[in-house]
């Protein structure tokens, strides 16, 4: 079977509208509903400010998840909030909005309780107790919040209980998350992306003859460690990074996704990082993983160089019984899709695919394969932007 994206169905759109363009179907798949009719009107807040601080440039996350067990999918969304280098000059707050089953959604983040209070990323949601209720995880730069679901449309912060406060799950500055049971005992365990070690005012790029601060590239910021959690089963979280390969493989990771590579039963860890190799992280089992992205040939580009990894997601996109990988990059660099060769080693197809063509001067950031159209193909949708306002 040979791979589907082709110009005609690979539009990444920075305004987030996937059209479709597939032979014979002239309407658009998606329909933009106004906040008049969505009932959406909560607004992020970046916090730009002259200082030009690097957690502005990131940011916001979201996630879609059943939160009261309708049946339908609530959304809840991230915004930035007080820190050591922002004090905002209102209150600001993340959202739940619980979806009303006609196309409209309540926002109930006061009765929730989950407004949050500090510079958020991202999000990730997972049943981790099995009790049929999906928890909400918040990472941020400086905090990380942990709320447990309470049955009742309401949930309570449990970070400390959990042991995924600041002193245990080591993460100064968390982006992305994800769920997934490492070990397969059926608790669900948490794998944490860290960014980089940020300063307020110990490191600022500019222009001295202009007099402006501009984001600086993360190349100039030190890099810090992934965490991994592992679920006890009784709600709560231990560290086991340390004596791992995680623990030593220091990077600036904004994405991350579980799959199998190898179609062995244990789920593997592809992680995309900012201006230095990307990561592979193979489950060996026992608690043991080995770093693997440079002899699977996926931790640099094509011509050696690392790149501006952000978003990742993985899918057997060719159907030969094997997950591929991809991961978006900034301007220029172009994207990379990876076709898993089946021996833990893999090609960068994007080229083959015009993916390569079309993003060369897209900076891409969430991705996510699905079959949009229905066809039985895996189509492909990609957010865009840019980092920096003064490009």
């Amino acid at each position: 079977m040979s791979p589907r994206f082709t110009r005609r169905n690979l539009l990444a759109m920075a305004t987030a509208a996937f059209v479709s363009k597939l032979s014979g179907q002239q309407a658009p798949l998606f329909v933009e509903v106004p906040p008049s009719e969505s009932g959406i009107t909560w607004m992020h807040e970046n916090a730009m400010s002259p200082a030009r601080h690097m957690p502005e440039s990131l940011g916001p996350g979201a996630a879609f998840f059943d939160f009261d067990n309708d049946g339908w999918m609530d959304l809840y969304l991230v915004n930035s909030g007080p820190s050591d280098f922002y004090s905002p000059s209102k209150p600001l707050r993340n959202a739940l909005y619980r979806n009303n089953r006609d196309g409209s959604f309540t926002d109930v983040t006061g009765k929730a309780g989950v407004a949050g209070a500090f510079f958020g990323m991202g999000a990730a949601t997972a049943d981790t107790t099995n009790n049929g209720l999906q928890d909400l995880l918040v990472t941020g730069y400086r905090e990380m919040r942990f709320y447990r679901n309470n049955g009742d449309g309401t949930f309570r912060d449990a970070t400390r209980e959990a042991g995924l406060s600041p002193d245990k799950a080591n993460c100064p500055w968390s982006t992305s998350a994800v769920f997934f049971d490492y070990d397969n005992d059926g608790y669900l365990d948490l794998f944490l992306c860290n960014y980089v070690e940020f300063v307020p005012g110990k490191t600022t790029c500019g222009d001295n003859k202009l007099g402006r601060n501009f984001y600086c590239t993360p190349r100039v910021f030190n890099p810090l460690q992934c965490v991994l959690m592992r679920n006890n089963g009784n709600g709560t979280f231990t560290n086991v990074t340390k004596g791992t390969e995680i623990e030593t493989a220091l990077a600036k990771s904004l994405g991350v996704v579980a799959t199998d590579i190898n179609n062995d039963g244990l789920l593997d860890l592809w992680v995309a990082n900012d201006t230095s190799p990307n990561f592979l992280f193979a489950n060996r089992g026992d608690g043991k993983w080995e770093e693997i992205a440079l002899p699977a040939e996926v931790a640099y580009s094509m011509n050696g160089q690392p790149r501006s990894g952000m978003g990742v997601d993985s899918i057997d996109f060719d159907g030969d019984g094997f997950m591929d990988l991809m991961v978006t990059n900034i301007d220029q660099e172009m994207y990379a899709l990876y076709r898993n060769r089946g021996d833990e080693s893999f090609d960068d197809v994007a080229h083959a695919n015009e993916i390569a063509q079309t993003t060369r001067q897209m900076s891409g950031w969430g991705l996510k394969f699905a079959d949009f159209d229905h066809d039985g193909y895996p189509d492909l949708f990609i957010a865009n932007g840019h980092p920096d306002d003064m490009v």
